[in-house]
């Protein structure tokens, strides 16, 4: 079963909010980004409310052009998350939404990845439906982090905790199950109702089954990736040490309220400074109250692979012994 996550003492974020889950996302809000329509008539003002392969679309969630995702009605009535592709859409596009049915076939058994119950093709459109997930992505809930985390309190300490152990526990089950993620970022997480933690946006993965996995034009996020997949040299296959890397670049994006390198606006300048400086250092209550925790991340978080904790088990055994051991309280 999910682990659960604890809810910080700080207010929940507004109600409005919390009726806005986002799967797939990497970009702004769709009400924030000029429209693209397809030009081959298979847009999201073509497909809301019609029927795609027995599915309904109900409420757009995000505007890609050729590439959209509703929320929608599944044949049986259950609600998800259906993502459409134009068939005439670019390669890259179409294989990576291939590539993500794959990758969460190969994930079926792991709790906290999001299921995914449809996919194929129907009127000129690839479809790709995946169990909702109610709740907010850590993206959005992190203005509410900032406040909540900002001082310490016994629910931030223990939502840090919490969060640290079942985002990693979620990672090593995915790594298990052959499949590394390769784009984790908040916005690809979902805190959902019930304190669960779920995976999201597998479009970028590398899966064991894949007989050339270089091939595929992946996505990365670059405030939160590794400097090896920010290389733009192609022909780059992400590995377990990328999404250790990440998934320390989150959790140190939680404790101080900003990123562990500085915004570049570009990245090759990220992966430069990436390279080149050591992250930032943990201040403040989280370096005082687990006195080694900063050196669990800044291992995670170094520029080269061979460098970081051996693999994703040994990283989540380093960082609960580090997050059990506790120093001053501010």
């Amino acid at each position: 079963m999910p682990r659960p996550i604890p809810t910080v003492e700080a207010a929940a974020p507004p109600p409005h909010r919390r009726e806005q889950p986002r799967l797939w996302q990497r970009g702004q809000q769709t009400s924030q980004r000029p429209s693209r329509r397809c030009p081959h008539g298979r847009g999201p003002q073509d497909l809301l409310g019609t029927g795609i392969a027995g599915h309904t679309p109900l409420d757009l969630l995000h505007d890609r052009g050729c590439q959209n995702v509703f929320r929608a009605l599944a044949p049986g009535g259950a609600r998800v998350a259906l993502k459409t592709t134009c068939l005439d859409a670019a390669p890259s596009s179409l294989a990576r939404a291939r590539n993500e049915a794959r990758g969460l076939r190969q994930a079926a058994a792991h709790p906290l990845v999001a299921d995914l119950t449809g996919e194929g093709v129907h009127d000129g459109l690839h479809y790709l439906a995946v169990a909702w997930q109610p709740g907010l992505t850590l993206h959005q809930l992190l203005d509410h982090l900032d406040r909540s985390m900002s001082a310490w309190s016994p629910g931030s300490a223990e939502f840090l905790t919490h969060l640290a152990l079942t985002l990693c526990h979620a990672l090593d089950g995915l790594h298990h199950h052959g499949v590394i993620h390769a784009d984790l970022s908040p916005r690809n997480i979902v805190l959902g109702h019930g304190r669960t933690l779920t995976l999201i946006d597998l479009d970028s993965c590398v899966h064991s089954g894949d007989p050339d996995p270089g091939a595929l034009d992946r996505c990365a996020t670059t405030l939160y990736a590794a400097p090896e997949c920010l290389d733009s040299r192609s022909g780059h296959v992400p590995t377990t040490a990328g999404d250790q890397y990440s998934t320390a670049a989150i959790l140190y994006r939680v404790l101080q309220q900003r990123h562990h390198v500085p915004r570049t606006g570009s990245r090759r300048k990220t992966r430069e400074h990436q390279l080149d400086h050591p992250p930032r250092p943990l201040t403040g209550w989280p370096a005082a109250t687990w006195p080694r925790l900063a050196d669990v991340l800044h291992r995670a978080l170094q520029p080269d692979p061979a460098h970081r904790h051996p693999s994703t088990g040994h990283f989540t055994t380093q960082l609960r012994a580090a997050l059990a051991l506790t120093g001053a309280r501010p």
